[in-house]
């Protein structure tokens, strides 16, 4: 499926669509050039589920986790900067992934693809593309 979204009201709007659709273990597969929307869909899901931390990049730190008023948690991986598996070991992502029940963001999955589809979770794909005539809309994509 491919939608476009034309503000940030409309990629809440899709945030909350995919939310009300989500049942179980999940992981959220996010995809798009720098800018294209990930961190920033991100911040809209967790206004959606009352996560009151401050969500950002985890482009530095590899790992942000944010937690719920019920106290679940829920944690955004960024890999654009990992090289290796061994680095995964270190921020303790294998732990995180079989004892998650709830829902994954990773961010540039792609390195360790592999890896990830390891794991008995649903994985959702969401690509972020800009629109080459208008950069404050993006085409998302669904799969």
């Amino acid at each position: 499926m491919k939608i476009e979204l034309v503000n940030i009201k409309n990629l809440k709007e899709f945030a909350k669509n995919i939310y009300d659709n989500l049942a179980g273990r999940n992981i959220l597969l996010l995809r798009g050039d720098l800018g294209a929307g990930k961190t920033t869909f991100v911040r809209n899901f967790c206004e959606i589920l009352d996560i009151e931390n401050q969500v950002s990049s985890p482009s530095f730190l590899i790992l942000n986790t944010y937690i719920d008023n019920n106290k679940k948690e829920y944690h955004h991986f960024d890999f654009y900067r990992v090289e290796d598996e061994l680095e995964l070991d270190y921020i303790g992502f294998h732990d995180i992934i079989e004892n998650s029940t709830d829902l994954i963001f990773i961010e540039w999955p792609d390195k360790f693809l592999d890896t990830i589809k390891k794991y008995n979770h649903r994985t959702i794909n969401i690509y972020f593309n800009f629109i080459e005539d208008n950069i404050n809309v993006r085409e998302v994509q669904i799969s």
